[in-house]
């Protein structure tokens, strides 16, 4: 396929799309208040500090407990 015919293309793609408005539905309605965005809440702050760092210290410390699982198993530890 030529090039020409891909410009051609989406040219023909940004002309159709240029008058298109979204659709929106009625049913479903957010309130755009502070904190309920989130899937968490953010009111008790030692609670969300504690929860934070379980997430982050769990991430941190998988690759060294992976690691010392794997040489275990191998019999280096």
């Amino acid at each position: 396929m030529n090039a020409v015919a891909v410009f051609a293309r989406t040219g023909i793609r940004a002309r159709a799309t240029v008058g298109a408005t979204p659709m929106r539905s009625g049913a479903y309605h957010w309130t755009n208040d502070n904190g309920k965005n989130i899937p968490f809440s953010t009111k008790n702050k030692p609670a969300l500090a504690f929860g934070v760092a379980a997430y982050l210290g769990t991430g941190f410390a998988l690759p060294f407990v992976a690691g010392y699982w794997q040489a275990y198993k191998a019999g280096r530890v």
